[in-house]
């Protein structure tokens, strides 16, 4: 018997990898409706599932409300700073920042010869 999927508002993560014209992202989407995300690229829609699920801090609750939001992020410093404004439970964020070793947000960088 498979465990129902709880109907209440959470936040969950999505990483977008890098290609030749962009850097991976990880987009948090506050207020998710499901699991899967399309994201819509130049080249064609891509579909994400989400790699981390947790509940919203009561300060996101005020914040957002029932609306749907999207954060980018290029950077898990980034992250870290934006869930620190929020309260994020330090036991909960070192499980979110410990994919920062699986999900890689590296940048870039164009050497010229």
């Amino acid at each position: 018997m498979s465990k129902p999927k709880s109907t209440a508002p959470c936040v969950r993560y999505f990483y977008l990898p890098a290609n030749s014209s962009r850097d991976a992202e990880i987009i948090q989407v506050i207020n998710s409706g499901g699991p899967k995300v399309q994201v819509p690229m130049r080249e064609e829609d891509i579909e994400l599932s989400a790699i981390f699920e947790r509940e919203l801090t009561s300060s996101e609750r005020l914040t957002y409300r029932n609306s749907e939001t999207w954060k980018v992020f290029t950077s898990w410093d980034e992250v870290e700073q934006d869930h620190i404004s929020f309260g994020l439970a330090d036991e909960v964020l070192l499980v979110l920042l410990s994919l920062s070793y699986r999900f890689k947000l590296e940048e870039y960088i164009a050497v010229s010869a």
